[in-house]
């Protein structure tokens, strides 16, 4: 591979660390900000230090190897037909990113939350077609299935939760002060899930570049503190747009309403962290989790125009992504650069 292009895929993966960071920053803190439970300088401040230190503890938690990362993002079929052609890969790897990157930035333009990993295997299966390569159905399915799941059990569980929590509180056993430190705690739990989640992508692209090169396993692994970094320092400047649409925009929440989505949606993400071979997608499960506690307050303390917008934005993802990836692959095919 060449030294251009090498450099190209690492720092773009650094750029997709920092923008994830900025784009879901609100999973960890729309509630704690909205129901002022935190400051908004606190909130971020608390979420980047706790998403830098989810970020190291799953990279830690994994063993960074090519078949790892491979298998991660689905490209073993598109890497075994480049086996020997490196510079193509990259290109691909680019392309994907690209495509990535673009649709986090629209959809942060919008306000509305959605998933890296399916706007990521969006632009897998773009660029494979292209490619002609055998884009991976089976584990993309596998994806979608977690992505329709998942919401459903984060409405139900955020809806349980909330009666329960109503329930206390008519008894008068928990009282607002205790619901905002609780709240302040599962801000933190989503904060370190979504670090521990989000950072093997980057972590999986470098791996992918890199470990070919026969460089010792330290300097692999030296390149988790930068990830984790970017992705800490995008956190900390937030993306407010999304923030407004998971903490207003979608109900009025109320701090018990925070606590339910916040702990439902910490839950879930560490199931698929830890016991689902797929990723849960932090966004999904905590804006799924808020209408959860915002219909168990009634139906109609849910804005259902704005929720539908959302859930239409989560079943486009990966067709744009697929589209623009395969658009960019085409380009890059056509120039000189290998």
């Amino acid at each position: 591979m060449s030294p251009l292009l090498l450099s190209l895929v690492v720092l773009m993966a650094l750029v997709m660390a920092y923008y994830n960071g900025f784009h879901d920053a609100s999973n960890a803190v729309s509630t704690a900000i909205t129901t002022r439970s935190l400051r908004e300088s606190t909130a971020l401040g608390m979420a980047a230090i706790l998403n830098l230190l989810g970020a190291l503890l799953g990279m830690v938690m994994i063993g960074l190897s090519l078949p790892w990362a491979l298998h991660l993002l689905g490209l073993e079929p598109l890497a075994a037909q480049l086996v020997d052609a490196p510079d193509v890969l990259a290109l691909c790897l680019l392309a994907i990113i690209t495509a990535t990157l673009a649709w986090e930035i629209l959809t942060w333009w919008m306000g509305m939350p959605s998933s890296t990993w399916h706007s990521f295997f969006g632009g897998v299966l773009g660029v494979s077609l292209i490619a002609g390569s055998s884009a991976p159905w089976g584990r993309f399915a596998g994806i979608l299935a977690i992505s329709v799941v998942g919401p459903l059990l984060a409405i139900g569980i955020s809806y349980a939760v909330m009666q329960a929590l109503l329930a206390l509180i008519r008894t008068q056993r928990v009282r607002i002060d205790h619901v905002r430190f609780a709240q302040t705690v599962t801000a933190g739990l989503v904060a370190t899930g979504h670090g521990i989640a989000d950072s093997r992508i980057p972590l999986a692209v470098v791996a992918i570049v890199v470990i070919p090169l026969g460089l010792p396993t330290g300097a692999s692994l030296a390149l988790m503190l930068p990830i984790a970094l970017a992705m800490a320092a995008g956190t900390f400047m937030g993306g407010h747009r999304i923030i407004r649409t998971i903490g207003r925009r979608l109900t009025d929440l109320s701090a018990s309403q925070g606590l339910a989505a916040e702990s439902t949606s910490a839950g879930l993400m560490g199931l698929g962290a830890i016991g689902l071979e797929f990723p849960m997608s932090s966004s999904h499960s905590l804006a799924s989790s808020v209408i959860g506690a915002g219909v168990a307050m009634g139906p109609r303390q849910v804005r259902w125009n704005v929720a539908r917008t959302m859930v239409g934005i989560w079943v486009v993802t990966p067709i744009a992504t697929a589209v623009i990836a395969g658009s960019i692959a085409a380009v890059l095919r056509e120039l000189p650069l290998v």
